[in-house]
Protein backbone atom coordinates (compact mmCIF):
# COMPACT_ATOMS: atom_id res chain seq x y z
CA UNK A 1 0.00 0.00 0.00
CA UNK A 2 1.65 3.35 -1.26
CA UNK A 3 1.76 6.65 1.18
CA UNK A 4 -0.79 8.07 -1.64
CA UNK A 5 -3.69 5.38 -0.95
CA UNK A 6 -2.90 5.36 2.90
CA UNK A 7 -4.01 9.40 2.73
CA UNK A 8 -6.97 8.97 -0.14
CA UNK A 9 -8.43 6.95 2.38
CA UNK A 10 -7.73 8.43 5.52
CA UNK A 11 -8.82 11.54 3.91
CA UNK A 12 -12.23 9.62 2.66
CA UNK A 13 -12.83 8.79 6.15
CA UNK A 14 -12.16 12.38 7.68
CA UNK A 15 -14.87 13.19 5.25
CA UNK A 16 -17.82 10.33 6.36
CA UNK A 17 -17.10 11.58 9.76
CA UNK A 18 -17.50 15.51 8.96
CA UNK A 19 -20.78 14.48 6.83
CA UNK A 20 -22.33 12.70 9.61
CA UNK A 21 -21.28 15.42 12.38
CA UNK A 22 -22.92 17.86 9.77
CA UNK A 23 -26.28 15.64 9.38
CA UNK A 24 -25.49 15.20 13.50
CA UNK A 25 -25.94 19.13 13.89
CA UNK A 26 -28.70 19.70 11.64
CA UNK A 27 -30.59 17.23 13.66
CA UNK A 28 -29.98 18.72 16.51
CA UNK A 29 -30.86 22.24 15.08
CA UNK A 30 -34.23 20.59 14.36
CA UNK A 31 -34.59 19.60 17.46
CA UNK A 32 -33.83 22.75 19.45
CA UNK A 33 -36.17 24.92 17.05
CA UNK A 34 -38.97 22.46 17.42
CA UNK A 35 -38.49 22.90 21.52
CA UNK A 36 -38.44 26.35 21.23
CA UNK A 37 -41.75 26.04 19.32
CA UNK A 38 -43.00 24.18 21.72
CA UNK A 39 -42.15 26.25 24.49
CA UNK A 40 -44.02 29.14 22.89
CA UNK A 41 -47.34 27.53 22.38
CA UNK A 42 -46.84 26.32 25.80
CA UNK A 43 -46.42 29.66 27.28
CA UNK A 44 -48.72 31.05 25.03
CA UNK A 45 -51.26 28.31 26.63
CA UNK A 46 -50.83 29.10 30.19
CA UNK A 47 -50.53 32.71 29.52
CA UNK A 48 -53.81 32.15 27.61
CA UNK A 49 -55.35 29.89 31.10
CA UNK A 50 -54.06 32.59 33.71
CA UNK A 51 -55.83 35.33 31.86
CA UNK A 52 -59.26 33.38 31.76
CA UNK A 53 -58.61 31.67 35.23
CA UNK A 54 -58.42 35.44 36.35
CA UNK A 55 -61.14 37.02 34.07
CA UNK A 56 -64.76 37.16 36.00
CA UNK A 57 -67.20 35.27 34.55
CA UNK A 58 -71.04 36.11 33.54
CA UNK A 59 -72.26 34.66 36.27
CA UNK A 60 -70.22 36.11 38.82
CA UNK A 61 -70.33 39.97 37.16
CA UNK A 62 -74.72 38.99 37.43
CA UNK A 63 -73.84 37.92 41.24
CA UNK A 64 -71.90 40.97 41.67
CA UNK A 65 -74.64 43.58 39.97
CA UNK A 66 -77.23 41.75 41.97
CA UNK A 67 -75.31 42.48 45.13
CA UNK A 68 -75.01 46.39 44.02
CA UNK A 69 -78.60 46.43 43.32
CA UNK A 70 -79.44 45.16 46.47
CA UNK A 71 -76.95 48.15 48.21
CA UNK A 72 -78.82 50.73 45.86
CA UNK A 73 -82.04 49.80 47.54
CA UNK A 74 -81.03 49.90 50.82
CA UNK A 75 -83.20 53.03 52.01
CA UNK A 76 -86.07 51.33 50.84
CA UNK A 77 -89.38 49.29 52.80
CA UNK A 78 -89.12 46.12 53.25
CA UNK A 79 -91.64 45.28 50.38
CA UNK A 80 -89.62 47.84 48.05
CA UNK A 81 -86.78 45.83 48.80
CA UNK A 82 -88.74 42.16 48.22
CA UNK A 83 -90.42 43.50 45.20
CA UNK A 84 -87.20 44.71 43.75
CA UNK A 85 -84.97 41.72 44.59
CA UNK A 86 -87.47 39.12 42.86
CA UNK A 87 -87.87 41.58 40.02
CA UNK A 88 -84.25 41.66 39.27
CA UNK A 89 -83.87 37.68 39.71
CA UNK A 90 -86.47 36.88 37.45
CA UNK A 91 -84.83 39.07 34.70
CA UNK A 92 -81.38 37.76 35.49
CA UNK A 93 -82.47 34.02 36.06
CA UNK A 94 -83.85 34.16 32.50
CA UNK A 95 -80.86 36.20 30.89
CA UNK A 96 -78.71 33.34 32.55
CA UNK A 97 -81.04 30.66 31.10
CA UNK A 98 -80.32 32.40 28.04
CA UNK A 99 -76.11 32.77 27.82
CA UNK A 100 -76.26 28.94 28.78
CA UNK A 101 -78.34 27.79 26.30
CA UNK A 102 -75.81 30.13 23.89
CA UNK A 103 -72.69 28.53 25.84
CA UNK A 104 -71.71 32.50 26.62
CA UNK A 105 -69.98 32.44 29.59
CA UNK A 106 -67.13 35.59 29.13
CA UNK A 107 -67.60 38.84 28.76
CA UNK A 108 -65.53 38.36 25.56
CA UNK A 109 -67.78 35.78 24.04
CA UNK A 110 -70.69 38.23 24.80
CA UNK A 111 -69.57 40.93 22.87
CA UNK A 112 -68.52 38.95 19.93
CA UNK A 113 -72.12 37.01 20.40
CA UNK A 114 -73.60 40.62 20.50
CA UNK A 115 -71.73 41.62 17.42
CA UNK A 116 -72.69 38.86 15.08
CA UNK A 117 -76.64 38.96 16.18
CA UNK A 118 -76.37 42.39 15.57
CA UNK A 119 -74.93 42.08 12.36
CA UNK A 120 -77.31 39.26 11.08
CA UNK A 121 -80.57 41.65 12.62
CA UNK A 122 -79.35 44.15 10.03
CA UNK A 123 -78.92 41.75 7.21
CA UNK A 124 -82.20 40.81 7.61
CA UNK A 125 -83.96 44.24 8.17
CA UNK A 126 -81.76 45.06 4.84
CA UNK A 127 -82.95 42.43 2.90
CA UNK A 128 -86.45 43.01 3.94
CA UNK A 129 -86.27 47.19 3.00
CA UNK A 130 -85.07 45.93 -0.29
CA UNK A 131 -87.64 43.86 -1.07
CA UNK A 132 -90.35 46.32 0.20
CA UNK A 133 -88.68 48.68 -2.26
CA UNK A 134 -89.23 45.99 -5.17
CA UNK A 135 -92.42 45.78 -4.16
CA UNK A 136 -93.45 49.29 -4.09
CA UNK A 137 -91.73 49.71 -8.01
CA UNK A 138 -93.83 46.57 -9.12
CA UNK A 139 -96.56 48.66 -7.80
CA UNK A 140 -95.68 51.88 -9.33
CA UNK A 141 -94.42 49.93 -12.71
CA UNK A 142 -98.09 48.23 -13.03
CA UNK A 143 -100.10 50.95 -12.48
CA UNK A 144 -98.07 53.07 -15.14
CA UNK A 145 -98.33 49.53 -17.54
CA UNK A 146 -101.90 49.51 -17.02
CA UNK A 147 -102.47 53.36 -17.95
CA UNK A 148 -100.16 52.91 -21.14
CA UNK A 149 -102.14 49.66 -22.66
CA UNK A 150 -105.66 51.37 -21.34
CA UNK A 151 -104.61 55.04 -22.62
CA UNK A 152 -102.72 54.03 -25.75
CA UNK A 153 -105.59 53.79 -28.40
CA UNK A 154 -106.37 57.48 -27.26
CA UNK A 155 -102.96 58.42 -28.03
CA UNK A 156 -102.85 56.64 -31.42
CA UNK A 157 -106.32 58.07 -32.26
CA UNK A 158 -104.63 61.98 -31.14
CA UNK A 159 -101.77 61.17 -33.17
CA UNK A 160 -103.56 59.97 -36.53
CA UNK A 161 -105.59 63.45 -36.76
CA UNK A 162 -103.36 65.95 -38.39
CA UNK A 163 -105.54 69.08 -38.52
CA UNK A 164 -103.97 71.48 -35.74
CA UNK A 165 -107.32 72.73 -34.38
CA UNK A 166 -109.07 69.45 -34.55
CA UNK A 167 -105.78 68.27 -32.68
CA UNK A 168 -106.16 70.97 -30.00
CA UNK A 169 -109.97 70.12 -29.57
CA UNK A 170 -109.21 66.60 -29.00
CA UNK A 171 -106.26 67.02 -26.76
CA UNK A 172 -108.74 69.30 -24.44
CA UNK A 173 -111.76 66.76 -24.50
CA UNK A 174 -108.59 63.96 -23.56
CA UNK A 175 -106.22 65.44 -21.48
CA UNK A 176 -106.55 63.22 -18.70
CA UNK A 177 -105.90 60.29 -20.55
CA UNK A 178 -103.06 61.62 -23.04
CA UNK A 179 -101.24 63.05 -19.75
CA UNK A 180 -101.69 59.53 -17.87
CA UNK A 181 -100.75 58.01 -21.30
CA UNK A 182 -97.72 60.24 -21.78
CA UNK A 183 -96.32 59.68 -17.81
CA UNK A 184 -97.00 56.35 -18.41
CA UNK A 185 -94.91 55.90 -21.45
CA UNK A 186 -92.09 57.90 -19.83
CA UNK A 187 -91.93 55.98 -16.71
CA UNK A 188 -92.19 51.86 -18.89
CA UNK A 189 -89.10 54.09 -21.45
CA UNK A 190 -87.31 54.65 -18.08
CA UNK A 191 -87.72 51.99 -16.13
CA UNK A 192 -87.84 48.59 -18.54
CA UNK A 193 -84.92 48.12 -20.27
CA UNK A 194 -86.56 47.68 -24.02
CA UNK A 195 -89.55 48.54 -24.75
CA UNK A 196 -91.00 44.61 -24.16
CA UNK A 197 -92.40 43.03 -20.58
CA UNK A 198 -94.56 40.66 -18.80
CA UNK A 199 -96.81 41.53 -16.53
CA UNK A 200 -97.39 38.15 -15.24
CA UNK A 201 -93.76 38.27 -14.66
CA UNK A 202 -93.76 41.06 -12.63
CA UNK A 203 -97.07 39.61 -10.53
CA UNK A 204 -95.46 36.58 -10.25
CA UNK A 205 -92.10 38.23 -8.34
CA UNK A 206 -94.74 40.33 -6.28
CA UNK A 207 -96.38 37.66 -5.33
CA UNK A 208 -93.01 35.77 -4.33
CA UNK A 209 -91.34 38.59 -2.63
CA UNK A 210 -94.55 39.48 -0.60
CA UNK A 211 -94.95 35.61 0.11
CA UNK A 212 -91.55 35.83 1.92
CA UNK A 213 -91.66 39.01 4.35
CA UNK A 214 -93.75 37.43 6.56
CA UNK A 215 -91.26 34.73 7.37
CA UNK A 216 -88.68 36.91 7.20
CA UNK A 217 -90.54 39.63 9.60
CA UNK A 218 -90.63 36.90 12.43
CA UNK A 219 -86.96 35.83 11.82
CA UNK A 220 -85.97 39.32 12.46
CA UNK A 221 -88.54 39.54 15.78
CA UNK A 222 -86.27 36.30 16.78
CA UNK A 223 -83.25 37.92 16.39
CA UNK A 224 -84.16 41.71 17.99
CA UNK A 225 -85.68 39.58 20.88
CA UNK A 226 -81.91 37.62 21.49
CA UNK A 227 -80.28 40.95 20.45
CA UNK A 228 -82.56 42.78 23.25
CA UNK A 229 -81.41 40.04 25.87
CA UNK A 230 -77.66 40.32 25.18
CA UNK A 231 -77.98 43.76 25.33
CA UNK A 232 -79.44 44.06 28.44
CA UNK A 233 -76.67 41.54 30.07
CA UNK A 234 -74.15 43.75 29.07
CA UNK A 235 -75.74 46.89 30.67
CA UNK A 236 -75.93 45.20 33.85
CA UNK A 237 -71.90 44.23 33.15
CA UNK A 238 -71.53 47.78 32.24
CA UNK A 239 -72.45 49.00 36.27
CA UNK A 240 -69.88 46.75 37.48
CA UNK A 241 -67.16 46.07 35.46
CA UNK A 242 -63.84 48.48 35.07
CA UNK A 243 -64.57 51.83 33.51
CA UNK A 244 -61.79 50.82 30.44
CA UNK A 245 -64.37 47.83 29.73
CA UNK A 246 -67.10 49.48 29.73
CA UNK A 247 -68.89 48.82 26.12
CA UNK A 248 -71.73 51.21 24.77
CA UNK A 249 -74.75 49.53 23.42
CA UNK A 250 -76.70 50.65 20.27
CA UNK A 251 -79.62 49.44 18.36
CA UNK A 252 -79.03 46.83 15.62
CA UNK A 253 -77.59 49.04 12.69
CA UNK A 254 -76.45 52.09 14.43
CA UNK A 255 -72.73 52.71 15.39
CA UNK A 256 -72.59 53.08 18.99
CA UNK A 257 -72.11 57.08 19.94
CA UNK A 258 -68.60 57.92 20.64
CA UNK A 259 -69.73 60.60 22.92
CA UNK A 260 -72.04 58.59 24.57
CA UNK A 261 -69.19 55.92 25.31
CA UNK A 262 -67.25 58.87 26.81
CA UNK A 263 -69.59 59.84 28.79
CA UNK A 264 -70.40 56.24 30.05
CA UNK A 265 -67.06 55.12 31.29
CA UNK A 266 -66.36 58.91 32.89
CA UNK A 267 -70.15 58.25 35.11
CA UNK A 268 -68.73 54.29 35.84
CA UNK A 269 -65.59 56.54 37.16
CA UNK A 270 -67.16 58.79 39.06
CA UNK A 271 -69.38 56.07 40.45
CA UNK A 272 -66.15 54.31 41.50
CA UNK A 273 -64.83 57.14 43.17
CA UNK A 274 -68.23 58.48 44.82
CA UNK A 275 -68.37 54.07 46.69
CA UNK A 276 -64.33 54.58 47.91
CA UNK A 277 -65.45 58.00 49.44
CA UNK A 278 -68.73 56.64 50.77
CA UNK A 279 -68.84 56.20 54.53
CA UNK A 280 -70.46 52.46 55.60
CA UNK A 281 -73.96 52.44 55.44
CA UNK A 282 -76.22 52.29 58.65
CA UNK A 283 -79.11 50.32 58.90
CA UNK A 284 -82.26 52.58 58.77
CA UNK A 285 -85.67 51.93 60.15
CA UNK A 286 -87.62 49.43 57.38
CA UNK A 287 -90.99 49.52 57.21
CA UNK A 288 -91.74 45.66 57.60
CA UNK A 289 -95.04 45.74 56.41
CA UNK A 290 -95.10 43.06 53.47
Amino acid sequence: MTERGELNRNIKAANRILREIRRLVRGLKDWIAELKERKAALLEALTEARAQASEPTIPQLLARYMEQRGEERADWTSKGKLKGAVSDFNKVQAAMEFLRQKEISTVETLDRQLDGISETAVAIRDSMRKAERRIKDIDTLLSHIGNYEKYKPVYKEYAAIGWKKQKEKFEEAHRGELDAYRAAARYVKTHLSGTSYSRKELEAERKDLAAALPCKQEELEAVQADVRTLRDVRHWLNQVLPPEQYRQTAEPGKKPSIVEGLKGREQRIRQEQEKRQQPPRTQKQQDMEL
